[in-house]
C-alpha cells in the first residue's frame, strides 16, 4: 500500500487527472450497457404486449389499459421529489465515505415514504368509485376499469416505500443489479401477461401480473442494496428531521420538476380520455408509447449522468462535467437517430402490419409529430436536464417545466374538443421544443459557464447531418423495392437504415478516444481494434 501511495505521489497531476477520468469513462460505458440491457427486455416486451392486446380485447380495452397507468402515475406526486434527493445524496456520501449519512438518509425517506403508502391506500377505494365518470368508461367497462383502479392503486402505496432502494443503488451507481432486475421482471411479466391473454382472462389478471412482479423486484433490489452496502441500518435512531429538511430542500425542486413531467406526460391522455373516451386513448398513446420504449434508452443514460455528474461536481471537474454534458446528449441522438430514420419513412406501414388498419389510420398520422419533438429533446436534451440534476441547479429547469405545463394543460383544453389527438400531439411537441429543447440548455450552459451556441452545435449538428442520407436512402427503398407490405420487407428497412446509419454515425459522430473505448468492451472486436498498451 505505501508503495502504490509513493508511486502515485511522483506521479504528475495531470497524469492522475488522465487516470481517474479514463476510469470514470469506463464505468459510465459499462453502467450504460448494463441499463440497456433492461432497455432491450421492456422494448420487446411492448412490442409483443401490446400487439396481442389490441388483436385480442380491442383498442377499447388498450385504452383502458393505457388509461389506468396514466392515472396510476400520478400517485408520484407524493414523491415530493425525494427520490432523485436520495440519488443525489447516496452518490455524494458515497464519494465523501460517510456510512452514516447514507443510513440517516435511507431510514428517514423510510420513515416518510411509509406514511404515503399508508395514505394511498386509503385513497384507493374512492379513485376505483370515481375514476370511471370522470373519463367516460363505456358501462360495460366501469366495473372492470374499477378493478383495475382499485388493485393498482393498493400496490403503488405497498411499492413506493420500497422503491427508494432503486434510487439508492443509482446512486451507487450499481445499474448492473438494477438493470439484472428489470430484465428478470420484464421476462416474468411478458410470460405471466401472456398467459393470461391466451386463457381469456383479459386484463384483472394482467393487474394481477403486474402486481406480483412488481413486487418481486422491489424484494430483489432491497436485497441488492444490503449486499452492495452491508453498513445498512434501518433504524428510527437515524431518522432525522434536519436529514428531511435536506433532502427536501434538493427535493422540492425535483418535485416541481418531476411533477410538472407528469402533467406533460399524462396530461394528453387524461384529457383526451375525458373529452374523447377510452379508444382515442389508445389511438394517441400507441405510437407514443411505442417511440419512448426506444426513448428509455435514453432515460438509462440520463440516470447514469445524473450519478456521474453529482460525483464530478463534488470533485470540482467542470470541464469533465461540460464534456459529459455534450457526448452523453449527442451520443443518445445518435442512437435514436436510425429508429428516427425508418419511422418517418416506414412508421404508418409498421403499424399497419403490427396492429391493423383500425390503429393506423388513426395512430399513423401523428408519428412525424412525435419524431419531431421525441428526436430534438428527449433523445437529444434528456442528458441535459439529468445534469442539472446533478450538479444542483435544477431550480430553473423545474420553473422552466411549471410554465411548460400550465401552457400545456390550457392549450389542450382548447385544442382537443376542436382538432381532436392531431391538435394534442401539436400542443405537446410545441411546448417541449420551446421548454425542454432550448431553454433547457440554455440553462446548463448557463451552470456551466460555457458558450450556448457551442453547446447545441455540437450535440446535434453531427447526428442530423449523418441522418440525410439515410432518409435519401430510404425514401428511395420505400418507393421502389421496400414499400413495408410484409414483415420481411419492414425487417430489412430497418436493418438497412440501422446499418447505413451506424456506419456513417461510427465516425462522424463518435469521439475517437470513445470509439476505441467501445469497442474494448467487445470481446470479439476489442482486441483487433484497440491496440494493445503496456
Amino acid at each position: 500500500m505505501g508503495h502504490r501511495v509513493r508511486l502515485n505521489e511522483a506521479m504528475p497531476e495531470a497524469s492522475v487527472e488522465a487516470a481517474s477520468a479514463g476510469h470514470h469513462q469506463r464505468r459510465f460505458v459499462t453502467n450504460v450497457l448494463w441499463s440497456w440491457s433492461g432497455v432491450a427486455a421492456s422494448l420487446f416486451q411492448g412490442i409483443i404486449i401490446t400487439r396481442i392486446v389490441i388483436r385480442r380485447l380491442g383498442p377499447e380495452h388498450y385504452g383502458i389499459w393505457a388509461l389506468i397507468f396514466s392515472i396510476l402515475d400520478y400517485f408520484w406526486f407524493f414523491d415530493l421529489g425525494l427520490n432523485p434527493a436520495i440519488t443525489n445524496f447516496c452518490a455524494r456520501f458515497l464519494a465523501t465515505k460517510d456510512d452514516r449519512k447514507i443510513n440517516e438518509t435511507i431510514s428517514t425517506a423510510l420513515f416518510y415514504f411509509s406514511i404515503i403508502g399508508v395514505m394511498v391506500c386509503c385513497l384507493a377505494p374512492l379513485v376505483s368509485i370515481y375514476g370511471p365518470r370522470f373519463f367516460r368508461v363505456e358501462p360495460r367497462d366501469q366495473r372492470e376499469f374499477s378493478t383495475l383502479m382499485l388493485m393498482t392503486c393498493l400496490s403503488w402505496g405497498l411499492c413506493i416505500t420500497v422503491h427508494l432502494f432503486v434510487s439508492a443503488l443509482d446512486g451507487f451507481q450499481r445499474f448492473d443489479l438494477t438493470s439484472r432486475v428489470m430484465v428478470l421482471q420484464v421476462v416474468l411479466r411478458s410470460a405471466g401477461y401472456f398467459i393470461a391473454l391466451e386463457t381469456g382472462h383479459g386484463l384483472v389478471m394482467m393487474a394481477g401480473v403486474f402486481i406480483a412482479t412488481q413486487i418481486l423486484a422491489y424484494a430483489l433490489n432491497f436485497l441488492n442494496f444490503r449486499r452492495v452496502f452491508p453498513q445498512l441500518r434501518i433504524s428510527p435512531v437515524f431518522v432525522k428531521l434536519s436529514m428531511f429538511q435536506d433532502i427536501l430542500r434538493y427535493g422540492i425542486k425535483s418535485f416541481v420538476a418531476s411533477g410538472s413531467t407528469l402533467v406533460l406526460q399524462q396530461g394528453g391522455p387524461l384529457t383526451i380520455g375525458h373529452f374523447l373516451g377510452e379508444t382515442a386513448v389508445g389511438f394517441y398513446g400507441l405510437p407514443s408509447r411505442l417511440l419512448l420504449q426506444a426513448i428509455d434508452a435514453i432515460v438509462r443514460v440520463g440516470l447514469v449522468t445524473r450519478s456521474s455528474a453529482a460525483e464530478l461536481s463534488v470533485t470540482g471537474r467542470r470541464e469533465s462535467v461540460i464534456a459529459l454534458g455534450v457526448y452523453s446528449n449527442r451520443y443518445s441522438l445518435t442512437l435514436f437517430m436510425p429508429l428516427a430514420c425508418f419511422m418517418l419513412i416506414w412508421g404508418r406501414a409498421l403499424i399497419l402490419r403490427w396492429v391493423g388498419p383500425q390503429m393506423a389510420d388513426n395512430s399513423g398520422p401523428l408519428l412525424p409529430i412525435f419524431l419531431l419533438s421525441y428526436s430534438l429533446v428527449l433523445a437529444a436534451q434528456f442528458n441535459s436536464s439529468s445534469l442539472l440534476f446533478g450538479v444542483g441547479s435544477h431550480g430553473g429547469y423545474a420553473r422552466g417545466l411549471v410554465v411548460e405545463a400550465v401552457c400545456y394543460v390550457g392549450a389542450l383544453a382548447v385544442v382537443v374538443p376542436r382538432y381532436g389527438i392531431i391538435g394534442a400531439a401539436w400542443v405537446s411537441a410545441v411546448m417541449m421544443i420551446a421548454v425542454r429543447g432550448i431553454y433547457t440548455p440554455w440553462l446548463v450552459s448557463q451552470a456551466l459557464e460555457t458558450p450556448f451556441v457551442s453547446y447545441m452545435w455540437e450535440i446535434y449538428v453531427r447526428p442530423l447531418l449523418a441522418g440525410v442520407p439515410v432518409v435519401v436512402v430510404g425514401w428511395a427503398l420505400k418507393h421502389s423495392f421496400l414499400p413495408g407490405q410484409t414483415w420481411t420487407e419492414l425487417i430489412a428497412a430497418g436493418a438497412v437504415c440501422g446499418a447505413l446509419y451506424a456506419a456513417i454515425a461510427v465516425f462522424a459522430c463518435i469521439a475517437p478516444q470513445h470509439r476505441a473505448l467501445f469497442f474494448s468492451r467487445i470481446p470479439v472486436l476489442g482486441p483487433r481494434l484497440v491496440p494493445n498498451r503496456a
